[in-house]
């Protein structure tokens, strides 16, 4: 079987994978979970005419010339009900947020004001509307405040919440279950491994990079390298699970069982076992039943790498979001790059912006796929496609951002 390319991996996984179904969750479980419903607006916003600022409230036909100085009748804060009308030929102390008593037509902040005891004057000519916050501008009953697709931010559940509902519809996080592979792996908490033995990193890399994508990771029991016991293993997971995560075994050598076992429990639904990336290659997606199976390498760089490239974007097209891949930026490299090899490469690097706003990105750190230390403290992929000519110093290169798609910061000091 010839390798696809990252592109043609990449549309084969996001044209199976459909968004799970729906759930209703409480607002303070709906941050960043995708919307699965429309919600139409049953309250007006604002509910009343209110102030905007703190001032004073009046008829503007009252005070038609700069220096009109009127009686003080009352005061409205927030909260208060407002309802006394206003009398003919006085103001009304009120505050932000405060209702427009009736009979006021505009507000006049208190910066534009002279305060006696009893008495303000105001220092300009009031306009009609001034100030004032209408009933219903915000949202009025009928209106849509929120489209299903959208991933919810603190500002969407404020007007939901504004609605009086303490819950709303999203799609389902994707269940996860996540297996490593082969006789060298101990548990992290076993002790120092022995000669011959390995830590099993993955499982927990994975899991962390599963719940940063929205999913609900589950770390399963090491699989050691027997077929009968990994075909159970393998079948029950997916039976139980969105999605089944599995590492190492799924190269072709005498104790790679995964791979096999994969492509017997997929049988026609698998997709495609080899892609031409680096670090990777040896990659498996089908599905299991209901399930999405991934076979990733046991590399700890390998799987890493891969899960961003390929996994990633289907744990998000899995909880709703229409935008899935991570949108590619331009920066200038710190080092010289040599040609592209015949695989699309990434390579792991960090990221720096000058105060020009330029993003400066470095791959100077160990970029062995055995080397743990070169995906720690990344905050970039630099990625050579296949074929690509020599990069200079200072020449610009596609970077993909790692972490959260914005940075929260886009300036550092050179």
């Amino acid at each position: 079987m010839s390798l696809l390319s990252v592109s043609e991996a990449l549309d084969a996984i996001l044209a199976r994978v459909l968004p799970l179904g729906a759930e209703r969750v409480d607002l303070l479980a709906a941050t960043g979970r995708v919307a699965a419903e429309s919600v139409i607006a049953t309250r007006r916003l604002p509910a009343w005419d209110n102030s905007a600022m703190d001032g004073y409230a009046l008829r503007a036909a009252d005070a038609t010339a700069p220096g009109t100085t009127l009686p003080v009748a009352d005061a409205v804060a927030a909260g208060d009900a407002g309802e006394r009308p206003l009398p003919p030929g006085a103001a009304v102390r009120i505050f932000t947020g405060a209702p427009i008593p009736p009979g006021a037509d505009t507000v006049v902040i208190q910066e534009d004001t002279e305060a006696t005891p009893g008495r303000v004057t105001f220092r300009s000519v009031p306009r009609v509307g001034d100030n004032i916050r209408r009933a219903g501008s915000d949202v009025e009953p009928g209106q849509a405040v929120l489209a299903p697709g959208r991933p919810l931010t603190p500002g969407d559940l404020a007007l939901i919440a504004a609605q009086g509902r303490l819950s709303v519809a999203v799609h389902r996080a994707p269940r996860v279950a996540i297996v490593s592979s082969g006789n060298e792996l101990v548990e992290i908490d076993a002790g120092e491994p022995g000669r011959g033995q390995i830590a099993n990193t993955n499982a927990w890399a994975l899991a962390a990079a599963v719940r940063a994508a929205g999913g609900e990771p589950r770390i399963l029991p090491i699989l050691r390298d027997d077929r009968e016991a990994t075909e159970h293993a393998l079948r029950d997971a997916a039976a139980s699970t969105d999605v089944l995560l599995t590492s190492g075994g799924a190269s072709v050598g005498d104790h790679d069982h995964v791979g096999p076992v994969l492509r017997q429990l997929a049988g026609g639904a698998l997709s495609f076992w080899k892609v031409a990336i680096r670090p990777g290659k040896p990659l498996l997606f089908g599905q299991i039943g209901a399930a999405y199976a991934f076979g990733l390498p046991g590399n700890p760089i390998s799987a890493l790498v891969t899960f961003e490239v390929f996994v990633r974007p289907a744990l998000l097209r899995l909880a709703g979001h229409a935008g899935c891949l991570r949108r590619p930026t331009m920066g200038l490299t710190a080092a010289a790059l040599p040609a592209g090899g015949n695989r699309t490469e990434y390579l792991r690097a960090s990221v720096r912006w000058d105060t020009g706003g330029e993003l400066h990105v470095d791959a100077g750190r160990a970029q062995g796929s055995g080397a743990l230390s070169s995906l720690a403290g990344a905050d970039a992929f630099i990625v050579r496609p296949a074929g690509c000519a020599a990069a200079a110093a200072g020449e610009r290169v596609t970077v993909m951002l790692l972490g959260p798609d914005e940075p929260a910061s886009r300036l550092s000091v050179p």
